[in-house]
């Protein structure tokens, strides 16, 4: 009995890990970073947000729905491991969270040492 209690609890300790280490919030600070740029794209907080480009604007995020809803209308986006795809300058283009791995490999591949530096 004592080992299928514990074996219980260590599955419910896992599982409560796995969901916690899987957080695919969108809170944080966005970089454009290709060859042409690295540059603070927008920052995202709960289900708002503002974009520096265009002369800034608000945003409002939908994850249900996977939406980003702006003064030029809804777009949808993917999110991915601190990648977000979306269209905040005209153009679908992926931006990176401050932070991430992803982020990171972005810097390393375009030569970067640190967001928002060239």
């Amino acid at each position: 009995m004592k080992k299928k209690l514990v074996g219980f609890i260590v599955l419910a300790l896992s599982t409560i890990i796995l969901v916690a280490c899987s957080n695919d919030s969108l809170e944080g600070e966005y970089y454009w970073i290709n060859d042409a740029r690295n540059q603070h794209m927008a920052t995202i907080k709960g289900d708002k947000g503002y974009v520096e480009s265009e002369g800034g604007y608000s945003i409002k995020i939908d994850s249900e729905l996977k939406i980003i809803e702006s003064k030029f209308g809804s777009e949808k986006y993917s999110y991915k491991d601190g990648k977000l795809t979306t269209n905040f300058t005209g153009v679908e283009s992926d931006f990176y969270k401050k932070g991430s791995k992803a982020c990171e490999e972005a810097l390393k591949k375009y030569g970067y040492k640190e967001v928002g530096k060239e």
